[in-house]
């Protein structure tokens, strides 16, 4: 049986890769995410990133990206999916993308749908409140104050829980209470993944 890896390295047609990594603040999308990448030979597509620099932008939209992000509030629907969708046409997509984070709200899920942005697999991350607030405590990033995590778990619940329900059926969901080693999780998410797909 062919393995992804066996697609790319033969230069098939049409044949992608693209999986979203949900989860709350914390629960180790980007760790995660840099395992798939390796992996599958895709592109790791973090939208937190995306912000953050454009956080530093004297300009409007890098003014009111930094309003939000200071805040803990999620940046405005069409800034992030303009600015996505620029990093989505680039070369390196053309197998596919691990796009991290994202989307995090049912209007960014509408939004994604019109500009036919799809994915093949969804991984959430779902992992116990207390070991997300000692994660982000311990990270030392400088928008990981305790006012801002306790905003940004609030935002969470309220605005990214409906986009868990609403993929509730296409996910695959990988439980982490916090002390399991970061591979043996890594290894799952790559198994249930492969264990998923028809192609691999």
């Amino acid at each position: 049986m062919k393995t992804f890896r066996n697609y790319i390295n033969e230069d098939i047609p049409g044949i992608q890769m693209r999986i979203i990594m949900l989860g709350g603040p914390g629960s180790g999308k980007s760790t995660y995410s840099k395992f798939l990448t390796k992996e599958f030979m895709i592109p790791h597509v973090y939208t937190g990133d995306m912000m953050r620099d454009l956080a530093q932008q004297d300009t409007e939209i890098g003014r009111k990206v930094k309003s939000a992000l200071d805040k803990g509030d999620y940046v405005d629907t069409k800034i992030v999916l303009d600015t996505l969708e620029k990093r989505l046409q680039r070369k390196d997509t053309e197998r596919g993308y691990v796009l991290d984070g994202f989307p995090r709200s049912m209007e960014q899920v509408k939004e994604m749908e019109d500009r036919n942005i799809g994915f093949d697999h969804a991984v959430y991350l779902d992992v116990a409140e207390e070991e997300v607030i000692r994660r982000l405590m311990s990270r030392g990033r400088a928008d990981d104050k305790p006012e801002i995590i306790k905003n940004r778990i609030k935002v969470y619940k309220k605005q990214t829980q409906p986009v868990i329900d609403y993929y509730k059926d296409k996910l695959i969901t990988i439980k982490a209470k916090g002390g399991e080693e970061i591979e043996d999780i890594a290894a799952l998410i790559i198994k249930q993944i492969k264990d998923k797909d028809e192609r691999i």
